[in-house]
């Protein structure tokens, strides 16, 4: 049993030679125990065939080359994706879709928290993720465990004023979070402190009315409907970018670019036709039905998304340490517009 269970798992580290992987992926797709997994992947750790990192609770493996020469092939049709509770993928329905059209389930995770999204990407708990991209690049060089199609699409977010200077909420390592620092950084806002929430329904509970919030769509739309004032769009922040898709290195080569193709093939027809599928987009989100109505013409699909962007955005929050290069080589380079 041993002997063959250690088989299986170095046919299946083959598939990812040059790579880093979560080794929690492991005992996930071969159904067996995580301790069984550990003792053979120390085996293979002191044999020199692979290396480990523990980074907190998980653990990555690099899978070096030369593994095996065992030539083998895993065949996946599910497929698990992590959103963040939000109006921002109406195309969603049309990438679902295409991919089901090759036979692939997908089965989506909605996460409250952007961070949480990635992780769960980062750790191998879901094999794509529609996450923020400065969290998916904040946390890349830890992690090396995905790379990211560059692309979505942008807008869908307010500032939100609640009435005398304040503290400013924003969620933590995301959008939101780059905005603020752009709406404190060009003065454009009076905040004398940075307050994160995790969940966004926090904010619908605050009981002092003081200082601003940076949050996306539909909670901007329900604290307005509150009687809250939007004061800046992501126009005036000058805010070009959102979530963009995060791809687990776990999935292969050639599913890979099926991803790619049909995620950018499902932004276009979205393009055209941005209002189909919401229906069945409200059954996944739970957002109601009226509401994703009017997020229709606040998100655009985004145009020009580059390295450049990558580099000036690693520069609000890693502007020296670690090199630009490292986060560059997280994006697939035929993802880049």
């Amino acid at each position: 049993m041993s002997s063959g269970l250690r088989e299986r798992i170095i046919e299946l580290l083959r598939e990812h030679q040059g790579s880093h992987i979560p080794q929690a992926y492991i005992h996930r797709a071969l159904g067996v125990s995580k301790s069984r997994v550990s003792e053979i992947l120390s085996e293979l750790e002191k044999e020199g065939l692979i290396s480990r990192t523990s980074i907190g609770r998980s653990k990555v493996i690099q899978v070096h080359p030369g593994i095996s020469e065992k030539t083998t092939q895993v065949v996946r049709k599910n497929l698990r994706l992590g959103i963040v509770y939000s109006s921002e993928y109406l195309y969603l329905p049309l990438f679902i879709k295409k991919l089901a059209r090759r036979g692939y389930r997908v089965e989506v995770v909605v996460f409250r928290d952007g961070l949480k999204a990635t992780r769960a990407l980062a750790d191998g708990v879901v094999d794509l993720a529609l996450s923020p991209l400065p969290g998916q690049l904040y946390m890349y060089p830890l992690y090396r465990t995905y790379k990211l199609i560059l692309g979505g699409v942008r807008g869908g977010f307010r500032v939100v004023y609640l009435g005398d200077s304040g503290p400013i909420y924003s969620s933590m390592i995301s959008t939101m979070d780059y905005a603020r620092h752009r709406a404190v950084g060009l003065k454009m806002v009076d905040a004398n402190r940075t307050i994160y929430y995790g969940d966004p329904s926090e904010l619908l509970k605050l009981k002092k009315s003081r200082g601003y919030i940076v949050t996306w769509h539909p909670v901007y739309y329900d604290l307005e409907r509150r009687g809250f004032k939007s004061i800046y769009s992501p126009e005036d922040l000058d805010v070009q970018f959102c979530c963009t898709l995060g791809v687990s290195n776990t999935v292969d080569d050639r599913l890979r670019r099926i991803i790619q193709r049909d995620f950018q093939a499902a932004l276009s027809s979205y393009e055209k036709n941005p209002e189909r599928g919401l229906e069945y987009y409200a059954s996944i989100t739970g957002i109601d039905l009226a509401i994703l109505k009017t997020a229709v013409s606040e998100y655009k699909v985004v145009d020009g998304l580059n390295g450049s962007v990558v580099d000036e955005l690693t520069s609000s929050f890693a502007p020296l340490v670690p090199a630009r290069d490292v986060y560059r080589s997280a994006i697939l380079e035929d993802s880049i517009v």
